[in-house]
């Protein structure tokens, strides 16, 4: 193998002066992926835009493409010029002098074997390298390909020919929701199935209609489909049709945490109505001390109907939290001004209970959730849920009473949540998984500003949240809408 290095010359601006780095064979064999009885001439030219790496092959016996005779007859050559991304400190090009054989037999002409390119105008390592830190789901493709000396169409195009994810099959555990994310013509929601135990997302849909989710599954033999025991969504009731209609062996699950959640919006409804009426109080006492027809007794109303808006407002998430360490009645209590006294956040919440007996009852009801869900196992739930269910239709708060219709539309999959499906780690099925992905699902979107080809934005997920999803080496010829 010859190494040369080229010198500065003065006809030459593009060429850098300063002397070229000292590097060994071994080394340029390394960067390269080249074997030395490969290899017959290195050749390194410095410039302003970067290194040129002049490489030229042995000659060698070659087998026709056509006729499958061997060859060694030589054509001519042509040079060809390929980004390659082995060094981060400069841009390096290689400029590889390909030979063009021509067979004796057929007469047809062939270009003997690139080892750097995948048959496009970059090398292998180039191609890997952007495919491994668009892995990253915070990385876009623009940033990539600034990094790798390309262009970003260019980093696009090497992630549609190297990366195309298959549907993970279908295992026992089945968990769905949806997530804003991607805009197509008929939804704005991306459906996102993930598998429940292993946390790896089976797939991603471009909508969460009912007729797409059914034919997207009976697509997948009747076999498969069986081996699903469980689902489990939220109160999203397309989900639990399509889950009985495709899965005919499934139980279907609710979340507990979008049935807390949709309690605690009511909860808070309640919590605002009564901010309001305190709102208008106070509001309408100021008008009178503006006018100064407002009496002692009306002033003492004032001051009261104060501290009832302020702590409403300033501290309602205590009605919410599931902290349970901030409600010890022992922790430090610091003065208030507005209240006139020492609080800590036990007295702010023991003081927003007793400020209507409404909002009382509300948070009671809540409470009584809560412990259902962390007392209660499989077997005694149903008792307890009935009980719960008798409390709400009996409540006179009107905000609370129609989550008896709730409460009742889903028992049976209130129930079921309590199921243990994984006997080693003892849990029960839901869908925080699925919320954790879809988080990230957001930071692919916003970084990139958006998606408008759906099969890209679809491959970046999978490529992204699963950390065992790969690329092809060889470059994947699909057709396009």
């Amino acid at each position: 193998m010859k190494t040369e290095y080229k010198k500065a010359s003065a006809d030459d601006p593009n060429i850098d002066d300063s002397p070229p780095a000292l590097i060994s064979d071994n080394d340029i064999l390394k960067f390269f992926n080249l074997e030395r009885d490969n290899v017959q001439e290195i050749t390194f030219t410095h410039k302003s835009d970067g290194l040129y790496v002049g490489i030229t092959l042995n000659q060698k016996y070659c087998q026709c493409p056509v006729c499958g005779n061997m060859t060694q007859k030589i054509k001519d050559y042509k040079e060809k010029k390929i980004t390659h991304s082995v060094l981060s400190v400069t841009n390096c090009y290689i400029i590889y002098k390909a030979r063009r054989y021509q067979c004796l037999h057929c007469k047809k002409t062939f270009y003997e074997n690139n080892p750097f390119t995948f048959g496009g105008k970059f090398s292998v390592v180039t191609v890997s390298n952007v495919l491994k830190d668009l892995k990253s789901p915070n990385a876009t493709f623009t940033d990539v390909a600034k990094r790798h000396n390309i262009s970003p169409t260019s980093a696009i195009n090497i992630f549609d020919r190297h990366v195309h994810i298959s549907r993970r099959p279908l295992p026992e555990c089945v968990a769905f929701d949806e997530v804003y994310a991607f805009k197509s013509y008929d939804s704005d929601y991306v459906c996102v199935i993930v598998d429940y135990l292993d946390k790896k997302i089976i797939d991603v849909l471009p909508s969460r209609h009912k007729n797409v989710l059914i034919n997207y599954f009976m697509l997948i033999p009747r076999v498969e489909r069986e081996k699903v025991k469980y689902v489990s969504f939220d109160m999203w009731n397309t989900y639990r049709i399509v889950a009985k209609h495709v899965f005919p062996n499934c139980i279907c699950i609710v979340d507990h945490f979008h049935m807390i959640q949709d309690l605690n919006k009511r909860v808070d409804k309640v919590r605002i109505r009564v901010q309001k009426k305190y709102k208008k109080i106070k509001d309408d006492l100021k008008k009178k001390i503006k006018n100064k027809t407002i009496t002692v007794e009306e002033k003492l109303e004032l001051e009261e109907a104060s501290r009832h808006y302020y702590v409403l407002k300033k501290f309602n998430w205590l009605l919410f939290s599931n902290n349970n360490k901030i409600f010890d009645e022992n922790n430090e209590k610091k003065y208030n001004r507005v209240l006139a006294r020492y609080c800590n956040y036990s007295d702010f919440y023991t003081y927003m209970l007793e400020i209507d007996d409404e909002l009382e009852k509300a948070c009671g009801l809540k409470e009584d959730i809560v412990q259902f869900y962390t007392n209660c196992n499989y077997d005694n739930a149903k008792k307890a849920l009935e009980q719960i269910i008798t409390d709400f239709r009996s409540c006179p708060v009107e905000e609370m009473s129609p989550f008896t219709n709730t409460l009742t539309n889903w028992k049976t999959e209130i129930i079921n949540s309590f199921i243990i499906v994984d006997d080693k780690s003892k849990r029960r099925m839901n869908t925080a998984i699925v919320e954790n992905r879809n988080k990230t699902i957001k930071l692919i979107k916003h970084a990139s500003n958006g998606y408008l080809n759906w099969e890209r934005f679809r491959n970046r997920i999978l490529f992204s949240l699963n950390d065992d999803t790969t690329y092809y080496f060889t470059c994947i010829r699909k057709d396009r809408n």
